[in-house]
C-alpha cells in the first residue's frame, strides 16, 4: 500500500528540481532575526503613520 501523500511529495520534488536553477535558491540572502524584527518594526511604523 502506498502512502496517500506520496503523489504530492513526488510532484513537489519534481517542481523543485525543475525550477531550482531559475529560483537560484542557493544565493538567497540569509534570514536573520534582526532583519525580521527591523522589517516588522518598519511595517508597524508605516501603519501608524497612516492618518484617517
Amino acid at each position: 500500500m502506498t502512502d496517500e501523500w506520496s503523489g504530492l511529495a513526488d510532484m513537489l520534488a519534481n517542481l523543485i528540481e525543475k525550477y531550482a536553477s531559475d529560483l537560484d535558491i542557493e544565493n538567497l540572502p540569509d534570514i536573520t532575526v534582526d532583519n525580521h524584527v527591523e522589517e516588522k518594526n518598519k511595517a508597524t511604523k508605516d501603519w501608524q503613520d497612516v492618518s484617517c
